[in-house]
């Protein structure tokens, strides 16, 4: 027996039992040295087990039945638990080398299910518990435990038939089954927690129990006045209990090694992770990444020891479930979340610490610009003035940096607000002085466009009907260098745009009319004049200044008008010249009844004088006293 063997206790995996000799029972290491079951190493099939081979020549115990190994040469033991139920496959490799090629002859022979593990060594290696053997010449083996259920164990022999010195790996290669990885740990706790050793025995009388000496390694140190079969450490180190029967006779050795892992202390509230809200809206709401906190929530706490992860609330960080993600956008304004701080030295026993933690969104500053228009080649008439871009904030509270597309590496102004001189799409990045939040560059709501527009360079205005039409129509056209759009208005009335710079007037009475045109931004008007031909259907001459006289509006002196009244029995009563205020409604003086009268116009056709030939026009009027 080498009771100087330091190795992790598998105490809850004990069970009372009566030995004829003394066994130390030791598990936790994974070294490949254990050459007998009753020091088995445990394995993880999740963890792929590397170890040197034993080359010494030395043989396997008498008394297990060991199936199709004849031989059992160089062995190493080894111990699984089923963590999850289902079959496990596994991979034995043996090569010269860590990195080499199977290529060295090894063996194997598994039994199962078992109990526990003393169970098996006392007396289930039979020929009855054999679950896979192998005696194969090749370097590489596959071993199948199907069927496994969980908490069942197995025991693994392992053996170097080639006899060179070499590496052998085992690992999982397939299967629905796992095994129980925290068997590895052996006895751990956390700081203060109360841990029981049991070297409990049938047939037992008196128990001694040791610590390991902490100035000589490897030696032990009696624990006075402790003689019951249990011991409750209280801290880090290695301990040993003897058990004798009644006689004295030595039952059994138990050796434990124990671990008591740091609790962590939150020494103070942790500070609140605080972003500018860096998504679309500017509502509260924002992407946190929750690992960049780690390190102010561990406050000094060594991150190679210590794991953090972060919970929505406090019953699912208790029971590890629904972590958060390491991106995260908060689902609430100002939400407070659970963080864990996990003592990472163990995968069996939880030694860990919750606290909250506040997620603050902080708001980009808020405003808002306008679009805005440049009036060019302005004539007075411009119904905007310069525009001002204003974010309407405080050069007290933020800071401001204008900048135009065409350049945006040159800042234009560093004001709350900016009066362009020349069209372009302006942006201003915004920055809160306090908190450092500042607006998205290229959102919508910091750029400005400004378009430079102007009146119109000239206006022109003809009718384009014929000369006493049923319905006369003017056509307006508005000049321009640039692609302002213009809209027009008749005598003061509504202006109207068809989306060109020509626009046509229908039904225009008789008579002098004004076209205006105008930049529909507001950057100034031009006006023009215009005449309609048309006559009066009725004029009273009763000296009211109201329609006392009878004339043709509009007529233009290029139409070379000659114009005639009669009487309706055909009589000539006046010849008018176009230039003169018309006629008074007398014959030689004398006032003519009220009656319908008559006139005719020679005249050319003022919308095509390129064709001279003379037009007639004959209609009637009414007089009235």
């Amino acid at each position: 027996m080498n009771s100087q063997k330091r190795c992790n206790s598998i105490k809850k995996y004990l069970f009372p039992f009566l030995f004829v000799l003394p066994f130390t029972f030791c598990f936790g290491q994974q070294s490949g040295g254990a050459s007998t079951c009753n020091i088995a190493e445990p394995i993880c099939s999740s963890s792929e087990l590397t170890f040197l081979n034993t080359s010494n020549g030395s043989v396997a115990e008498i008394g297990p039945d060991y199936g199709c190994l004849s031989t059992q040469p160089n062995p190493a033991w080894f111990f699984l638990q089923i963590g999850n139920s289902g079959n496990i496959y596994l991979n034995i490799y043996q090569t010269n080398d860590l990195l080499g090629t199977p290529n060295l002859d090894v063996d194997f022979i598994i039994y199962g299910p078992f109990l526990d593990v003393l169970d098996a060594c006392n007396s289930g290696l039979s020929s009855a518990n054999i679950v896979d053997c192998s005696y194969s010449p090749s370097g590489i083996e596959n071993a199948e435990i199907e069927g496994a259920i969980s908490g069942e164990f197995y025991m693994l022999l392992v053996t170097n038939f080639s006899g060179d010195p070499g590496v052998i790996t085992i690992n999982q290669s397939s299967g629905t089954g796992s095994t129980n990885c925290a068997i590895l740990e052996g006895l751990v706790a956390c700081d203060g927690d109360p841990l029981e050793l049991s070297a409990q025995t049938t047939g037992a009388e008196t128990y001694f129990w040791y610590e390991e000496d902490p100035i000589n390694p490897g030696s032990y140190l009696l624990i006075p006045s402790e003689n019951d079969q249990v011991y409750y450490p209280i801290e880090t180190n290695n301990y040993k209990a003897e058990v004798f029967d009644i006689d004295g006779g030595l039952l059994n050795v138990f050796e434990f090694s124990v671990t008591f892992l740091d609790v962590p202390v939150i020494s103070s509230i942790i500070e609140p992770y605080i972003i500018c809200d860096n998504l679309n809206e500017n509502d509260g709401v924002g992407q946190f990444e929750l690992d960049s906190w780690n390190e102010e929530v561990l406050d000094g706490l060594d991150a190679n020891t210590f794991s953090v992860s972060y919970f929505s609330n406090e019953i699912d960080a208790i029971s590890l479930e629904n972590q958060l993600p390491n991106i995260y956008i908060n689902s609430s304004v100002n939400e407070t979340v659970f963080v864990r701080i996990d003592n990472t030295n163990s995968v069996l026993t939880a030694c860990y610490a919750i606290e909250t933690l506040d997620l603050l969104v902080l708001l980009k500053p808020q405003f808002t610009l306008e679009d805005f228009y440049l009036c060019t080649f302005t004539n007075g008439t411009e119904a905007i003035n310069d525009p001002i871009m204003d974010t309407g904030l405080s050069t007290m509270d933020y800071l401001f940096e204008w900048t135009e597309n065409n350049n945006p590496n040159l800042v234009l102004g560093t004001d709350s607000f900016y009066v362009p001189t020349q069209a372009g799409i302006y942006s201003v990045l915004v920055t809160n002085r306090l908190t450092g939040c500042a607006t998205t560059i290229d959102n919508p709501n910091t750029v400005s466009v400004i378009t430079e527009s102007s009146p119109p360079d000239n206006l022109t205005a003809t009718v384009v009907s014929d000369a006493f039409s049923t319905t006369n129509s003017i056509e307006a056209n508005a000049i321009s260098d640039n692609n302002t759009i213009y809209e027009f208005s008749l005598d003061n009335g509504p202006f109207q745009s068809n989306g060109t710079n020509t626009f046509v007037f229908t039904d225009v009475a008789y008579g002098n009319h004004t076209i205006i045109a105008r930049d529909i931004n507001g950057c100034g008007e031009i006006s023009v004049s215009v005449l309609v031909i048309d006559y009066p259907l009725i004029f009273t001459p009763n000296n009211d200044g109201i329609n006392d006289t009878w004339q043709i509006f509009g007529l233009d002196n290029k139409m070379e008008a000659k114009i005639y009244v009669f009487d309706r029995f055909g009589k000539l009563l006046k010849q008018l010249n176009p230039n003169t205020i018309g006629w008074d409604g007398t014959f030689k003086g004398k006032p003519l009844p009220a009656s319908d009268y008559w006139f005719s116009i020679e005249y050319v056709e003022p919308n095509n004088l390129e064709n001279s030939r003379r037009k007639e026009f004959i209609a009637h009027f009414t007089l009235k006293r």
